[in-house]
């Protein structure tokens, strides 16, 4: 990937995680907002909406008693009416009725003919409901000339009656002792049975016993209704029982009049809910009486469905405790799965009261509404957002784009440049004039190019004096009757200033071999070099000197300490092998005593040092040991320090005891195997740690 490529994706990256992360951001807090705020509204709304459905509750249990009280007084109004006209007779005038409860009797009720209309079936002729007079059954009756006599007096009377609420009003009859009835409105027609008989219905039974005003709860047997029906007894001279008058008060239409706003019309349930007068049954046997949309299925003729049916027993409780308290109240309690608050009213002498149910939902809807406006808002400033900072984005990347050119071009050719430096032109250059970094670097590169050539002479150098001081080490092992013998030499840098060497003696001394091991102090070039001109020396004069290798080393010594440094010297064993005899002798310069295991008694032991080291007193004397015989199987391991001064990455050396423990491990082997063994055996000691110094080795072993 090229570095615009690079460039622009780095830009792209730095521009979109911000962006992503004001998206999520913005969205998190965004959505706490709205949860916030709908919760209040929620709050806020729930907490308007119970005062005002209680306010409705209270104020419709006020119109209804409002309503009641002129029911009352106008039915004794016109009770009182009928008995002047009939038999002139006064009822009590604490009870009647104030002027202000009636109303002009040219009220419009041409709307009210709507609910007559069961009066007319598909087959029979049209039924037109008469406002304005009544119907009087049976025709043969003795009172009947008397009652039609009246009826037109009566019949403006009864309009008034009926002008006071006249939604929820159905039927006001007058029933005589005799039979005599009449109907307002007049349907056009009796619209009973021949049969039927309204004084066997139990509200004319009620007031004929009570001799009083008596409300009477029943199913209206034209509609099927559930209906209030109020009686008010008529009475003649004689204060004996004449009959009575009744008004048919239509519960559902009643429930109807209990306006709501119109945001929670849907769904909204109205109740009206009786008490039994046992307070001990009132839970279980509180009634709903009369509902509106909801229960309505359940409605059967004679059965009135239980509060507890639709709500909790305790909730029923709670609600008739306060109600017969006179208190009206909220619960929020579901119905059929659905959250919802009740608002009900106070009982009307302990005898019921008004419900209210509307939805949680219908309330609390325009709280979802403001947080699902506050979302789209939301969403449409995210969007202008984004497309703002989507150009913002697009610039940056047309500018970067444009400007990318002054960093590539002056890139491309360093990389051009570098091709050839590595194909070897070491005077390759670049300009590079941009006044920043590139500059610099260019400048640095075109300084690289000849520190390059400098070292690879460096390089060269060395690997010529590797080859050297390669070449000057034995190229092959001297084939012996009696010995084996086998040197490896392992340098930590290029060059190093250890080395061995074997020597063939027997032209000049029968059946004898030199082994020669030394050890330059330091490392590199200088050491490599003084261990070439040491070894060079030695393997001249070896054989002019034959078995006097004490004088073989002092010339050697006197060579050194005249042409090296000052502080250069060298430790070196010369041995001198008898192959024929077995026999070892040998002369240690300083060098670290050689170790002799015989495996015969499983004993080790050490060549002693003769001498100091090579090449720090000109004068300095040295001397041959006595000769060793060595046995079949016994090993002569001579080593540089660079074996067991080696250390891991930890600093621990591996020590002589190793290496001891090896040679014993390795006896039966070769001796070319023994050293190998030791080589990998530091080696792997010192895995994970840098090679510090040379590893150089002698392994002779008898084998015959």
């Amino acid at each position: 990937m090229t570095i615009r490529k690079k460039l622009l994706t780095l830009l792209l990256g730095v521009s979109l995680i911000p962006l992503v992360t004001y998206f999520v951001l913005d969205l998190s807090f965004s959505r706490i907002v709205r949860n916030r705020v709908q919760d209040s509204l929620r709050v806020a709304l729930e907490e308007r909406a119970s005062e005002r459905l209680v306010e409705m509750i209270d104020s419709y249990d006020r119109t209804l008693k409002i309503s009641a009280q002129a029911v009352r007084y106008g039915l004794r109004h016109y009770a009182d009416q009928v008995q002047q006209s009939l038999w002139s007779v006064n009822i009590d005038k604490e009870e009647s009725s104030p002027p202000q409860y009636l109303v002009a009797a040219s009220a419009d009720l041409s709307r009210e003919i709507q609910k007559y209309r069961f009066l007319n079936t598909p087959e029979g002729p049209q039924r037109v409901v008469d406002f304005d007079s009544h119907f009087v059954f049976p025709a043969q009756s003795e009172s009947h000339n008397l009652l039609r006599s009246r009826l037109s007096h009566l019949a403006g009377t009864c309009r008034e009656i009926y002008s006071i609420g006249p939604e929820s009003k159905l039927w006001v009859y007058t029933v005589l002792a005799d039979g005599t009835s009449t109907l307002y409105p007049s349907p056009g027609f009796w619209p009973y049975d021949e049969g039927y008989d309204l004084r066997q219905q139990p509200w004319y039974n009620n007031a004929r016993t009570s001799g009083q005003l008596t409300p009477t709860l029943r199913i209206e047997t034209l509609t099927g209704k559930t209906v209030m029906t109020v009686a008010v007894p008529l009475f003649t001279r004689d204060a004996s029982f004449a009959g009575a008058i009744a008004m048919d008060i239509d519960l559902s239409a009643a429930l109807e009049t209990m306006r709501i706003p119109d945001q929670w019309g849907q769904g909204a349930w109205k109740l009206l809910v009786r008490l039994p007068e046992d307070k001990r049954q009132e839970v279980e046997q509180a009634a709903v009486i009369c509902c509106t949309t909801f229960l309505e299925g359940q409605q059967q003729p004679g059965r009135r469905s239980r509060l507890v049916e639709v709500c909790a027993p305790e909730t029923v409780a709670k609600m008739i405790e306060n109600s017969r308290r006179g208190e009206p109240g909220i619960i929020r309690q579901a119905y059929e799965g659905v959250d919802s608050l009740w608002a009900y009213g106070p009982s009307d002498r302990a005898a019921g009261f008004p419900v209210l149910v509307v939805p949680y939902q219908r309330i609390v809807e325009q709280a979802d509404y403001a947080q699902q406006l506050l979302f789209k808002n939301n969403i449409r400033a995210i969007q202008i957002a984004t497309v703002l900072i989507f150009l913002v984005i697009v610039a940056a990347v047309v500018l970067a784009v444009m400007r990318a050119r002054n960093l590539t071009v002056p890139i491309t050719r360093l990389a051009d440049a570098a091709h050839k430096l590595a194909g070897g032109n070491f005077g390759v250059r670049v300009e590079i004039a941009t006044n920043d970094e590139l500059q610099q670097l260019g400048e640095v590169f075109n300084q690289v190019g000849p520190e390059l050539y400098e070292r690879q002479k460096i390089k060269q150098s060395l690997e010529l004096a590797r080859e050297i001081q390669q070449h000057f080490l034995p190229a092959e092992t001297l084939e012996l009757e009696n010995f084996q013998v086998a040197g490896l030499c392992r340098y930590c840098d290029e060059t190093g200033g250890d080395y061995y060497d074997l020597l063939d003696l027997r032209t000049v001394a029968t059946g004898r071999v030199g082994l020669v091991l030394g050890d330059v102090s330091g490392h590199g070039i200088p050491a490599a070099m003084l261990m070439i001109s040491a070894g060079s020396i030695l393997r001249n004069n070896a054989p002019h000197h034959g078995e006097n290798l004490a004088e073989a080393i002092s010339e050697l010594n006197r060579h050194l300490e005249k042409n090296s440094e000052p502080g250069k010297f060298m430790t070196l064993f010369y041995g001198l092998l008898d192959d024929k005899g077995k026999r070892l002798s040998w002369t240690s310069a300083g060098h670290d005593p050689a170790i002799w295991y015989r495996p015969e008694c499983d004993e080790f032991g050490e060549l002693p040092n003769t001498g100091m080291a090579l090449g720090i007193v000109y004068e300095a004397e040295f001397s041959s040991s006595d000769p060793i015989t060595m046995r079949v199987g016994d090993i002569v391991l001579v080593g540089t320090d660079g074996i067991w001064e080696a250390s891991d990455s930890s600093g621990q050396m591996y020590g002589k005891e190793r290496l001891i423990d090896l040679i014993r491990r390795h006896k039966d082997e070769s001796a070319e195997q023994i050293a190998s063994s030791v080589v990998e055996s530091v080696l792997d000691f010192c895995s994970g740690a840098a090679q510090t110094d040379d590893i150089t080795l002698l392994v002779i072993k008898c084998i015959n």
